[in-house]
C-alpha cells in the first residue's frame, strides 16, 4: 500500500432546486503495488487474492463509513481499478472481481447486489468512470449513477489503484421511472432482423 486518496463529494442543490437531504458520495482509492507487474505470464492469481484481498477491502471501507455515519447510510456503491502500463487488466480484474474483496464491502454497507465496476490500464493520472448502483435492488434505476476518478501520481507501472464508490442516494431528483414500475413495452418494432 502507498497511498490512500478520499473525495467527499456533498451536493446541496441541483438544477436549482435545494435537494430535501445532502446526496454524499465518497471515493476512497487505494494505491498498491502489483504483485504481477513486469513477470512472466502467471496462471493462477487465486492464491494473493485470497490472502490480500480481505485486508485490502477492510481498509478500503474503515476509510468510507464514517463519513456515511448516522443516517446517511450507503444506498448505492460501484468499484474499479487502474492497472499500471507494466501490468495487465486481469492484474486489476484479479484483486476486485472475487468473493474475498467484493463481499467485505458488500457486508460493510449491508449490500446484497452485484457491485457495478469497470476496469482500466494506463499511465499515472489515467482517469478510470465508476459506475453505481443500488447496494440491495440493482434494477433501481434511480441509483445508476457514476463518478470519474484519478489519482495524479498514480498508477505507477507497477501498482494499481483500486477504487471504491459510495453514496448515500440516488442522483439527485430521478425522474426516469424504475424498470420495476415501468409499463410494459414491446420491442418487436426495434428489432433487428435476423
Amino acid at each position: 500500500m502507498r497511498q490512500f486518496h478520499t473525495l467527499v463529494e456533498e451536493t446541496v442543490t441541483e438544477g436549482g432546486v435545494t435537494l430535501p437531504r445532502v446526496v454524499r458520495r465518497v471515493v476512497v482509492a487505494a494505491v498498491v503495488t502489483n504483485p504481477w507487474a513486469g513477470r512472466a505470464h502467471v496462471d493462477d492469481l487465486s492464491t494473493f487474492v485470497r490472502q490480500s484481498c480481505p485486508a485490502l477491502a477492510r481498509d478500503v471501507m474503515a476509510r468510507i463509513l464514517p463519513h456515511h455515519a448516522g443516517d446517511d447510510r450507503v444506498e448505492a456503491f460501484g468499484k474499479a481499478v487502474v492497472v499500471g502500463l507494466a501490468g495487465e487488466v486481469e492484474h486489476g480484474a484479479a484483486l476486485v472481481h472475487n468473493p474475498f474483496f467484493s463481499d467485505v464491502v458488500r457486508s460493510a454497507v449491508a449490500g446484497t447486489s452485484v457491485i457495478a465496476s469497470t476496469e482500466a490500464r494506463g499511465e499515472a493520472g489515467t482517469t478510470v468512470h465508476v459506475p453505481l448502483c443500488h447496494v440491495t435492488s440493482a434494477s433501481t434505476r434511480s441509483h445508476y449513477q457514476g463518478c470519474a476518478v484519478s489519482v495524479p501520481d498514480a498508477p505507477h507501472p507497477d501498482e494499481i489503484v483500486v477504487v471504491v464508490a459510495t453514496s448515500s442516494a440516488g442522483r439527485p431528483m430521478p425522474r426516469i421511472g424504475d424498470r420495476l414500475t415501468d409499463p410494459p413495452f414491446d420491442p418487436t418494432p426495434w428489432r433487428v432482423p435476423s
